[in-house]
């Protein structure tokens, strides 16, 4: 049952408010459609390989054959916090041998911020590591290591290719729970590292392929792309650790946070509770990895924010279960209970919300040709809105409906197959061109009336400025096609 009450929220938005999410639909649509579509043939190009970050990119696909991409993106989207709950349930059920009902406090978490950004192929690595996780100790727990050993090599690989830093979470938790394991059994550390390195060998599979693929590579490009940047920076990871609940309201975000914080200072001081090292050191490698990694990694951005979720989730999770009192059990999962279900119903009508909103600006497609190319402008504030309105990728939803070129997609070699064929439209080619930010803090994308004063016209048909009221684009040969009074449409007059 609370399985199934992890889909509650994503029920009524015809699309998941996610934030990444319009994007991700746009090239899983040139993925499908590309072959019958001459107008996608004409801007896009897609060569499969094989590259950690498939997750979503083989499941939507795979679905929209039966489905149609639109539902199959919505089925897909809501069986990942479903999955998430499933394999923390499992998790804690294996290494307590029942469910503590603080575990509950963890469940959440499935909808954490790195979900609502929109990372679903990493969101759905994420949550199938969980139930590897507990697959591992159980099989551990069962001295089943030789099967174990077998049956994680393709499981490995699985998780590598929905998404590598999920594969990456998998490993440090099996390999410190051994850890934890063989310290507890009184190995010595020398002996218990050189048996946790041997155990896990299983799980490193996948680097052989990273490795060849490295060395395959052109020189500073491609799937050789493992440079990293924005180390230590501790003002950003204390924002991911308050953030790790971010939806709508602040207020409410944080004071749940500082809820989980509240329940594992409990379970450090009470008497009652306690804490199990084979899922504390898997949550204390992975505050480490928090610690350590920098923002962008690999092609990927907010590396380090993904591990904040997965530290609490592994320490609520390692809270024992209270021993010789039944009230004040039964008060924890009352407590534990009305948690999960506030937090479930203030995200259900956030994304209730949220979906009119994107609606409302999603009305312009129906206004714009099929296989027009389309010049996409979203404005940003300063910062980071803790409501954010989540418009930066809507424009990958006119390529789903309408098969146009927009440039607001991603194409990141060694991350995503899709490359951009359509040069004339250059330097309006890929994210982040259409995002627009004040001058004040521009750091990165465009400058709207630099944008709109040069676009090449020959490449462009049609301007969508999302958060620009009509009229903003002062050029002579705009015409607006559509407008809310917030974003408008304008056709190219040559």
């Amino acid at each position: 049952m609370i399985i199934l009450s992890a889909a509650a929220p994503l029920l009524w938005p015809a699309l998941p408010p996610l934030s990444d999410l319009p994007g991700h639909m746009g090239r899983w649509h040139i993925a499908t459609a590309l072959p019958t579509s001459p107008d996608l043939q004409h801007y896009y190009t897609y060569h499969w390989a094989l590259v950690p970050n498939l997750g979503m990119d083989l499941l939507v696909p795979a679905l929209a054959r039966w489905l149609g991409l639109e539902p199959a993106t919505k089925l897909a989207v809501i069986a990942i916090p479903m999955l998430t709950v499933a394999g923390l349930l499992w998790t804690a059920r294996e290494v307590h041998g029942r469910i503590p009902p603080t575990a509950i406090f963890a469940l959440p978490l499935a909808y954490a911020w790195p979900f609502q950004f929109g990372f679903v192929n990493f969101a759905l690595s994420q949550a199938l590591a969980f139930c590897a996780f507990a697959l591992w100790i159980r099989l551990g727990r069962q001295d089943r290591l030789l099967p174990r050993a077998v049956l994680f090599m393709p499981i490995a690989f699985v998780v590598w290719i929905a998404h590598s830093f999920g594969w990456g979470m998998l490993g440090l938790m099996a390999a410190a729970a051994e850890l934890a394991q063989l310290r507890r059994d009184g190995r010595r550390w020398l002996a218990a590292l050189v048996t946790v390195a041997v155990r896990c060998l299983p799980l490193a599979l996948p680097l052989i392929v990273m490795i060849v693929s490295a060395l395959q590579a052109p020189a500073g490009g491609g799937a050789a792309g493992l440079g990293a940047a924005d180390w230590f920076d501790g003002t950003a990871k204390l924002r991911w650790a308050i953030s790790i609940l971010r939806d709508r309201w602040r207020l409410f975000d944080v004071a749940s946070a500082m809820l989980l914080v509240a329940v594992l200072y409990l379970a450090a001081r009470s008497r009652k509770l306690g804490f199990s090292a084979v899922l504390g050191w898997p949550a204390l490698a992975c505050l480490a990895a928090f610690a350590i990694l920098p923002r962008l990694m690999m092609g990927g951005a907010y590396v380090d924010m993904r591990m904040a979720p997965a530290v609490a989730m592994l320490a609520v999770l390692a809270i024992l279960p209270p021993t010789g009192d039944l009230r004040f059990a039964r008060a924890l999962a009352i407590a534990g209970t009305a948690f999960l279900m506030l937090r479930l119903v203030g995200t259900t009508v956030s994304f209730v919300e949220r979906s009119g909103e994107q609606q409302r600006e999603l009305a312009a497609i129906a206004h714009i040709p099929q296989g027009a190319a389309v010049l996409s402008l979203v404005q940003r504030p300063c910062g980071n809105s803790w409501s954010d309105l989540r418009r930066d990728a809507l424009p990958g939803m006119a390529i789903v409906r309408r098969d146009v070129f927009t440039n607001a997609q991603w194409a990141l070699e060694g991350q995503q197959l899709l490359h951009i064929r359509y040069v004339q439209a250059a330097p309006y080619l890929t994210d982040p061109s259409q995002i627009v930010l004040p001058k004040l803090c521009r750091t990165f994308g465009s400058d709207f009336d630099a944008a709109i004063a040069r676009f090449p016209r020959d490449a462009f048909s049609y301007v969508w400025t999302i958060g620009f009221p009509p009229g903003a684009a002062k050029a002579s040969d705009l015409r607006v096609s559509w407008t809310n009074g917030e974003s408008t449409l304008y056709r190219v007059v040559r």
